[in-house]
């Protein structure tokens, strides 16, 4: 082959000289057949495989489409090759777990700290675990499916309340235990069409006076609901003073309203300063007094007769009744809260912008619709019970509240000599509302086999008071 068909070498690279020497038949350079570096493992590994120097001349030789094809066979052997070695490497190492390697429906689960980070912990934080239960006690908020499990949880912790709510979607309900700070905190950022939430009226324990009034608009067109609920917290304020001494006022009334255009509801609470009903049975036999009333002066003020509607389009005198729910003072009842809605319904408990209601933000609003949430200065509790020997007949009392300063449960009429107008001489006759005191009397009155007897109480403590007076 001539210079003058030769290419100059400075001016060609690698392919185009083993192109060159390919035609005239002579040995590439090794700049041509030059291979990239591989590990000492394996080129031991491929020493079997790869071919001898002195066969690069002899494929020199050979066409170039037997080059190409036996290149990539070459190629397709060691891809094979390395996944299989990479495959043995994997068997080989380490195993994923199926929930590591596609994650858990819980998530990852956390590592776990080493020895030395907790000794550090416990160095600078001493009383790190009394900090974390004063915490948990401030933010509580347990959930349970039964109401008892709730009610024992609550035995042993302190400020804190069982609440009740309703699932969104197939209404069933379950129960919660947390501290009005903490459940108001996550109730107003709940989202609104999920707010079913309730208020367990716990049996035993103090509460405010509260209402549940509704009726039908549709069978009593002709009623007037604010009309009524004005009318009715008149008489009940009157009722107040006339049975406790303590003179009403409208700004102790909290209104919450949930009416629709077919249906007219409406909550009221009573918050009478430093004081509450006993418990919520007395609170509805208070109620029931003032219903009572009501009925029996119907005759007698007709503008009484605005306070009863009719149940359906019925006309005759059974179906005519109070706007008042009685049957709403069971023991540990479920009252509906500020801003929520009953499962399934769209009507939403809102305030009115009467009352206590009209100077209040949402949430001092929300603090005060609360039944049991009783004041730190609640010194009386308001009693109305039946008669031991007549059930029909009602006692209206108060007692100290224990928990402020160092009073005990004494009624008012033995402490402050204070009657009520209405009360029934048989409250002072028979047993006394101290059972230890009826015991001493009894053994002391009885002669021989003829046992002693109490008939009027008032004059037996009368007698006492005077001696020691003396």
């Amino acid at each position: 082959m001539s210079s003058s068909t030769t290419p100059s070498s400075s001016n060609m690279n690698d392919v185009d000289r083993l192109f060159a020497c390919f035609k005239c038949g002579l040995t590439p350079p090794k700049s041509a057949t030059r291979e990239r570096k591989r590990s000492r493992r394996r080129l031991e590994q491929g020493s079997s495989e790869s071919p001898g120097p002195g066969l690069v001349g002899e494929e020199l030789k050979t066409p170039l489409s037997r080059i190409r094809k036996t290149n990539i066979e070459s190629s397709m052997e060691k891809l094979k090759s390395a996944v299989a070695r990479k495959a043995q490497s994997i068997g080989r190492g380490k195993q994923f777990s199926p929930i590591v390697f596609y994650g858990s429906p819980h998530g990852v689960p956390p590592k776990r700290p080493t020895r030395m980070l907790w000794r550090l912990l416990r160095e600078i934080c001493p009383d790190l675990s009394q900090k974390k239960e004063l915490d948990v006690r401030k933010e509580v908020w347990m959930t349970f499916p039964r109401q008892d499990e709730a009610m024992n949880f609550v035995k042993g912790q302190e400020d804190v309340h069982v609440f009740s709510y309703q699932d969104h979607f197939n209404g069933q309900r379950r129960f919660l235990v947390s501290t009005y700070t903490e459940f108001w905190r996550r109730y107003k950022n709940m989202n609104p069409k999920f707010r079913h939430h309730y208020e367990v009226i716990q049996e035993s324990l103090p509460c405010h006076l509260y209402f549940d009034l509704e009726f039908n608009k549709k069978v009593n067109i002709e009623k007037n609901g604010e009309e009524m609920v004005d009318l009715l917290i008149s008489i009940v304020l009157e009722a107040i003073h006339e049975k406790y001494a303590i003179q009403g006022d409208h700004d102790w009334v909290v209104e919450l309203d949930s009416s629709t255009e077919d249906k007219f509801s409406r909550h009221i609470i009573v918050r009478i300063p430093k004081a509450a009903f006993k418990d919520n049975t007395h609170a509805g036999a208070f109620v029931s007094e003032v219903c009572s009333r009501i009925r029996n002066e119907r005759g007698k003020d007709k503008s009484l007769e605005k306070l009863f509607v009719m149940k359906d389009s019925r006309r005759d005198e059974s179906a005519d009744q109070l706007f008042v729910d009685t049957a709403v003072y069971s023991r540990n009842r479920c009252f509906r809260l500020l801003l929520s809605s009953k499962a399934g319904k769209s009507s939403v408990l809102l305030p009115t912008k009467r009352f206590k209601c009209k100077d209040l933000g949402e949430e001092d609003i929300f603090i005060s619709s609360l039944i049991c949430n009783m004041d730190v200065d609640c010194q009386t509790y308001l009693v109305c019970k039946t008669d031991i020997n007549c059930v029909k007949t009602l006692h209206f009392d108060t007692e100290e509240n224990c928990n402020v300063g160092n009073s005990c449960l004494i009624p008012r009429e033995f402490t402050l000599g204070i009657g009520t107008s209405d009360v029934s001489t048989t409250y002072f006759m028979g047993k006394s509302p101290f059972p230890f005191l009826d015991k001493f009397i009894l053994s002391v009155g009885s002669v021989g086999n003829i046992p002693g007897a109490t008939r009027q109480l008032e004059t037996f403590i009368a007698g006492i008071f005077s001696r020691n007076l003396d």
